[in-house]
């Protein structure tokens, strides 16, 4: 078998050595635009995933959050709630919140909205909401009569012409605001925020005290609890920890509440990646058979020949073997190449959608593994077969090129 090995390792070499360089250049050309494809789509969907998985931690979600059991509408003595997750271990922020109904016109222009009633200073640790104020300011622990309103049901924001919106709401404005309970407030316009993402641009946030001045609540009522931990990747085990510190309330990771966001999303893309997968890979097999059934054919004669010399039938498709591994191992280290420069240079300028939102290609050790091993052992079977059929004809068949 050793002898098999050097031999046909030998005849792989010389074969390259006299093959026509141009076309060496243009099969592995080829084999590294096909490496390319099986990596690239999947590191641009993993850009996505973190993109919409980071919005769902940064807007409703926080890391974890918690949430009334049954059939409650609110968080019973919330503050108790926040005392507890703030005293376990690997918190490092948590607030309260208290989502509504309610619709807001202007100039006769009405939307319906979700109002989300915070507490502006614990947000800062705990959302993005207020770093994305794109016009006026946003709301203090002082505020009253003051909102903050959505760039796209503002009118003012990208996307805006897609849904209802008021028609270029801008700060200092005055709407009046009729909450699902038939209370009737008008609030100045503190400031339009704009996050480039419809959970965020078409509701509105106001003070804590305005829903519960509206509502009538005592006792610390919340309809949630957002909660942002130390290290992420550890929302399991603080979801645990929280349990344990003796919360009743419904616990989810981010990951639990934004999978039915997102999940069908990222299915869809998951097919048409899969598709891609399986293109590229029937192409990159096919186009090793190709060239090694062309190169058989012309080798015919010479390797019966090599058969009638005593080179063994094992050693000829060894050889073949070699030649497809080569082939594709240069189509693979140029693929490699290509797709961290490509990488790199999406790092450095992320692609863009709605003016603001930034994807940046993930890479992934894995993926690349998988796609190295699975296009290495594809095209060598590729390449082995039409040499392995040859290898069985007779010698004088061989040689006359029968």
């Amino acid at each position: 078998m050793i002898n098999d090995i050097r031999v046909g390792s030998l005849i792989a070499y010389c074969s390259v050595k006299r093959g026509n360089k141009k076309t060496l250049m243009f099969i592995v050309f080829v084999l590294s635009l096909i490496f390319m494809n099986l990596v690239f789509l999947p590191s641009m969907i993993g850009g996505m995933t973190v993109l919409f998985t980071g919005m769902m931690q940064d807007y409703p979600y926080g890391d974890i959050v918690i949430e009334p059991s049954g059939d409650n509408t609110y968080i019973n003595n919330a503050d108790n709630v926040l005392q507890k997750v703030r005293a376990v271990e690997g918190v490092r922020a948590a607030t309260k919140r208290l989502d509504v109904g309610a619709s807001i016109e202007h100039k006769q222009k009405v939307v319906g909205v979700t109002v989300t009633g915070l507490l502006p200073t614990e947000e800062r640790e705990v959302s993005r909401y207020p770093y994305i104020i794109s016009e006026g300011d946003f709301l203090g622990d002082l505020s009253r009569d003051e909102i903050i309103i959505g760039a796209m049901i503002a009118g003012t924001g990208f996307g805006s012409e897609i849904y209802d919106n008021l028609g270029e709401v801008r700060p200092g404005s005055l709407v009046d605001v009729t909450y699902s309970n038939g209370v009737k407030r008008t609030y100045k316009v503190k400031g339009i925020m704009e996050g480039t993402f419809e959970l965020v641009d078409l509701n509105a946030l106001v003070n804590y005290k305005e829903i519960e001045e509206v509502y009538g609540l005592e006792e610390s009522k919340a309809t949630s609890v957002v909660v942002r931990v130390d290290k992420q990747g550890s929302e399991e085990q603080i979801q645990d920890k929280i349990r344990e510190a003796g919360v009743n309330e419904q616990v989810f990771t981010w990951a639990d509440k934004s999978e039915t966001l997102i999940k069908q999303a990222m299915q869809s893309m998951g097919a048409i990646d899969v598709m891609s997968k399986f293109v590229s890979l029937v192409v990159g097999a096919a186009l090793v058979l190709i060239i090694i059934y062309i190169n058989v054919l012309n080798r015919k004669k010479e390797i019966g020949i090599l058969k009638a010399v005593g080179i063994t039938p094992r050693s000829i498709v060894l050889s073949y073997a070699f030649l497809s591994m080569f082939y594709v191992s240069l189509g693979i280290f140029t693929g490699l190449i290509l797709y961290l420069t490509l990488m790199f240079y999406f790092q450095a300028n992320p692609v863009t959608f709605y003016e603001t939102m930034e994807i940046r290609p993930q890479i992934d050790p894995v993926l690349l593994i998988e796609s190295i091993v699975t296009m290495l052992t594809l095209s060598v079977i590729a390449g082995i077969l039409p040499a392995w059929s040859v290898s069985r004809e007779s010698i004088l068949k061989a040689i006359w090129g029968r």
